[in-house]
């Protein structure tokens, strides 16, 4: 069924986004940020901020991969898609009304991507019915 390799693939680039994320753009963002001279408590929110996105990553993958496995489990995959829509929007949004950095990440692509084939996946799973 084509949902079933759609949603595997929305799992495999999540986890590949989470380990970009943890093992390259950690080193990236991090230190700097502790050598801004920002108050302690706005770096440590920022480092509790970044990791709290890895968890919703890591929540996002199980829910697809999930979805792919085991049948009659759509609703995760479905709240997946959205989850990833919603960072779409968020790092679209922080683009055009923040700043024009975010365009240089892979955040407004990546979850766009996700977004589409989640939600593609869960059409084509109602049209095999």
């Amino acid at each position: 069924m084509m949902s079933t390799w759609l949603f595997r693939i929305c799992a495999f680039i999540c986890v590949a986004t989470l380990l970009a994320h943890e093992l390259l753009g950690a080193p990236m963002v991090l230190p700097p940020l502790a050598d801004a001279g920002l108050a302690d408590e706005v770096v440590w929110l920022h480092h509790f901020s970044w990791h709290v996105g890895s968890v919703a990553v890591v929540a996002m993958a199980a829910m697809f991969l999930y979805a792919s496995v085991k049948a009659g489990n759509l609703p995760m995959a479905f709240i997946a898609s959205l989850m990833s829509l919603g960072f779409a929007l968020l790092g679209i949004g922080l683009g055009v009304l923040g700043s024009s950095a975010m365009w240089g990440t892979p955040a407004p692509y990546v979850w766009t991507v996700i977004a589409v084939l989640g939600l593609f996946g869960l059409w084509s799973a109602k049209e095999a019915r």
